[in-house]
């Protein structure tokens, strides 16, 4: 006999997704819940900026708010889904419920998709954490700030890149093709892990050669002195 499988709104739609229940949220109260968190992120952010060892410019203020809240993101929603991922689609919390509004870009977050799972782990582990490390860097004006930077950022971009690349060689097969889900949700929602890591790392990478540059001219006046 067949497997029945439970009707749901996601894609494609024959792929099983056992114990799933609707959520109580709804789309409006999805993006409230989440922007309020992040407004939350953004503001112990401003607090910890206030309170930094010296005067930062406004680019490192807003790279010290995107860390802070890229660590919230990878260490909060995306370890809960590393950790949950089993019975993500039965379970009746909020942070399930924003997992089940975002599967309706892709289903593979619902059905344990092996890349999904590992990529998210090793998000919630190593990009948040040195997401931390990069905004303490920038904070107490540690020479750490750009090594940290470049392998967040390069961990972002490179996690974003697969994602998107995997999605892309199935055809999309596993997002809602109206353009609300494809451009808004999987595009527009994932678009930022480009753009700002891509800045980031030419921006440590230069920073770091400028630095390993000064070390190596004083290194040649010392020898030659």
């Amino acid at each position: 006999m067949a497997d029945i499988i439970a009707p749901h709104p996601y894609f494609p739609q024959d792929v099983p997704i056992p114990h799933y229940v609707r959520s109580k949220l709804d789309m409006g109260q999805a993006f409230l819940t989440l922007g309020s968190a992040i407004t939350v992120l953004m503001i112990i952010s401003g607090l910890l900026i206030g309170r930094a060892r010296n005067a930062l410019s406004g680019k490192d203020k807003l790279i010290v708010v995107w860390m802070l809240v890229c660590a919230g993101i990878h260490i909060v929603l995306e370890g809960y889904f590393s950790f949950n991922h089993g019975t993500l689609a039965g379970k009746k919390t909020v942070m399930a419920d924003l997992w089940r509004e975002y599967a309706h870009s892709d289903s593979r977050y619902l059905t344990s998709d092996p890349f999904t799972v590992i990529m998210e782990g090793i998000t919630a582990v190593f990009d948040g954490s040195f997401a931390i490390v990069t905004a303490y860097g920038i904070l107490a004006d540690s020479p750490i700030r750009h090594p940290a930077q470049l392998m967040t950022s390069l961990a972002q971009l490179y996690g974003d890149v697969l994602y998107f690349a995997t999605n892309y060689m199935d055809n999309f097969r596993y997002t809602n093709p109206h353009p609300m889900y494809f451009y808004g949700y999987f595009v527009l929602m994932n678009l930022p892990w480009v753009i700002i890591p891509t800045y980031l790392i030419v921006d440590s990478c230069k920073s770091i050669y400028r630095g390993m540059l000064i070390a190596q001219r004083a290194t040649s006046v010392k020898k030659a002195a």
